[in-house]
């Protein structure tokens, strides 16, 4: 087997995921995304924080650069610029000590974006801003991109490559930038790239096709020594590699030592997931709530008895926990399961499954865990204390005409996401203007805590609460 030689990960959450269709970060998001990233990847990892050229962007830029300078953190963090001497100024000026200028060398993007600059022009622009940023301003650390480098022949690449390298680049960074490769063919780009430069080589791999995880792999596979990853898969379009679903499979399938806290990494995309609006879909890879379910009856069986006959997956190293779905597909296993300790005869269980499977059925959904002991109450007589009531709630929230909505869904967001609830907020005509449905709620107490919780928001100037009885589908 190939060995994987990794010498740092690039998180692009900041800048490729703010490239996300609807998201945008306040400098204060931007601040405690870093240092979650900062925390989970490690002191091994390069934190690309915006493109500060944009002034839009300049001052989340420097609000981080301040943040970890006050913390003692030492993290590399990098600006992401045009090939153009005045980007490089603004992004000293904020703070980075490392720089990603990127430029195109392919045919169309000199034709349409650069206005039919020639090839040696866009050669002479690398070689001179390159030097400028390494040698003369005193970047520690000139990473070049060759954008849209993956429609260019492999000899072309190479001699942009080797440009970057003689003029001082310490990385060059091949993305694959309109996500249209395949392994094999990058693969073969980047192992014949490693054997023609010096310096290390970086990916950036959209997931335009689905392949950029897979793309990142083959490439360390073929030599190169960072890989470019964003929380949730962020980034223009369809994103670029995913943060978790990478990690996991370069330590577990091929035993590469990221660094990586993976603890931190549940916590970090809940909070990235809230402030951008954007929900972590249920079938996600390892993240994703749907990873960890068993469902069909048999595949309950065979877990309980053996988890890796269906899981290849430590949900401990995540600190996460396996669950099952109580359903129509429910199997007699499971019922025995949450019964140990409990003098309940087979029959018994046998009803309890079948009521478990025909209460399913007849609801469209799966049941509760509350759900399930009031039926084993209803069957065995026996009075459980063993769990803990949840339910789902309504909330109707009036706000002020003069709302910042924005800032009124980001609060609510953060509220909910420090209490790691799941919910979803709808914006409505009538009397209210915002409902806001909790999934399992954790009792009467909790919920009455919440409410009160939003009602002191400053936008808000009513609620009104119900317990949902039953969920139709």
């Amino acid at each position: 087997m190939t060995v994987i030689r990794l010498d740092g990960i690039l998180d692009s959450t900041l800048r490729e995921g703010e490239q996300t269709p609807t998201v945008y970060f306040t400098p204060e998001e931007k601040c405690r995304i870093a240092e979650m990233i900062y925390l989970t990847l490690g002191s091994r990892s390069v934190l690309e924080i915006g493109a500060p050229y944009s002034p839009e962007y300049t001052e989340g830029v420097e609000a981080v650069v301040k943040y970890f300078d006050e913390r003692g953190y030492k993290a590399l963090l990098a600006s992401h610029c045009r090939t153009l001497r005045g980007d490089v100024d603004i992004a000293w000026k904020c703070g980075t000590r490392c720089i990603t200028v990127f430029m195109a060398a392919s045919d169309k993007h000199l034709l349409y974006k650069f206005d039919g600059l020639s090839y040696e022009a866009a050669l002479n622009r690398i070689r001179d801003v390159i030097r400028y940023a390494k040698d003369i301003v005193g970047f520690d650390r000139v990473e070049y991109t060759l954008e849209d480098a993956t429609s260019m022949p492999i000899e072309r690449i190479i001699e942009v490559a080797k440009t970057a390298e003689e003029a001082g680049a310490d990385v060059v960074k091949i993305p694959d930038t309109k996500g249209q490769t395949d392994p094999w063919s990058f693969y073969d780009i980047i192992s014949k790239l490693v054997e023609s430069i010096s310096i290390p080589v970086d990916v950036h791999c959209h997931n335009d096709r689905g392949l950029a995880v897979a793309n990142s792999i083959a490439a360390l596979k073929a030599g190169a020594r960072y890989v470019n990853v964003a929380v949730m898969g962020l980034g223009e379009r369809c994103g670029i590699a995913d943060m978790a679903t990478l990690v996991e499979n370069l330590e577990t399938l091929y035993g590469v030592d990221t660094g990586v806290n993976f603890k931190m990494i549940p916590k970090l995309y809940r909070y990235v997931s809230a402030v951008t609006g954007i929900p972590i879909h249920p079938q996600h890879p390892i993240i994703g709530r749907f990873a960890r379910i068993h469902k069909a009856g048999t595949h309950q069986k065979t877990v309980l008895r053996a988890p890796d006959a269906y899981e290849t997956i430590d949900w401990g190293k995540y600190g996460l926990e396996r669950e099952y779905e109580f359903g129509a597909m429910q199997s007699k296993e499971l019922v025995n399961y949450i019964l140990r300790g409990f003098d309940v005869s087979e029959d018994k269980k046998t009803e309890i499954v079948e009521e478990i499977r025909r209460r399913s059925m007849h609801l469209k959904r799966s049941l509760k865990m509350s759900e399930v002991w009031r039926i084993i109450e209803e069957k065995t007589g026996i009075s459980m204390k063993t769990y803990e009531e949840y339910f789902d709630a309504i909330i109707f929230i009036k706000t002020k005409p003069s709302i910042d909505e924005e800032s009124f869904l980001r609060m609510l967001r953060e509220y909910l996401l420090e209490l790691e609830m799941t919910w979803t907020t709808y914006e409505v005509t009538g009397l209210w203007d915002y409902i806001l449905h909790l999934k399992n709620v954790g009792g009467g107490q909790q919920l009455d805590e919440i409410t009160a919780r939003i009602r002191r928001m400053p936008a808000v100037v009513d609620t009104s609460t119900s317990i949902v009885f039953e969920e139709y589908r």
